[in-house]
C-alpha cells in the first residue's frame, strides 16, 4: 500500500460549514472515512483547504488507481512522474475546460494529489 495526499482549494465557500460538507462528499466519492483537515485559505477570498490523507490499496498501477480515484471528483489531472523518487504528483486547475462528476464539486477551483 501506497499513502497519498489530496489537497482542495475552494473558492466561493463562505462558511467552514460548507467547505465541511463538501469534504464529507469528497470523502465519500474516494470512499475513504479518514479525517479531513479543513482551513481557511487566505490567498483567495471565501477559500478553504481541504486535505485528506488515505492509501492506495492496489500499488501495481498507482498512477492509474490514482486517476481513476480522482476523476470521481473532477478533471483534467496533469500528471507529473519524478523517476528518481519514484513518485507522481496530479494537479487540477479550474479552467473552462474543467469537468466536475457533481455540481457541487465545481467550486473546487485547485487540488494536488502526491
Amino acid at each position: 500500500m501506497k499513502k497519498y495526499d489530496l489537497v482542495l482549494i475552494t473558492e466561493n465557500q463562505k462558511t467552514i460549514n460548507k467547505a465541511k460538507s463538501l469534504a464529507q462528499i469528497i470523502c465519500k466519492e474516494l470512499n475513504t472515512n479518514k479525517q479531513c483537515n479543513i482551513t481557511k485559505y487566505d490567498k483567495f477570498d471565501n477559500s478553504y483547504k481541504i486535505e485528506i490523507k488515505d492509501l492506495v490499496l492496489n500499488t501495481s498501477n498507482t498512477i492509474e488507481q490514482l486517476i481513476k480515484l480522482t476523476s470521481n471528483i473532477c478533471s483534467p489531472w496533469l500528471v507529473t512522474y519524478d523517476n528518481e523518487q519514484d513518485k507522481i504528483e496530479l494537479i487540477f486547475n479550474k479552467t473552462e475546460f474543467s469537468t466536475y462528476q457533481k455540481d457541487l464539486f465545481n467550486v473546487i477551483k485547485w487540488a494536488r494529489v502526491y
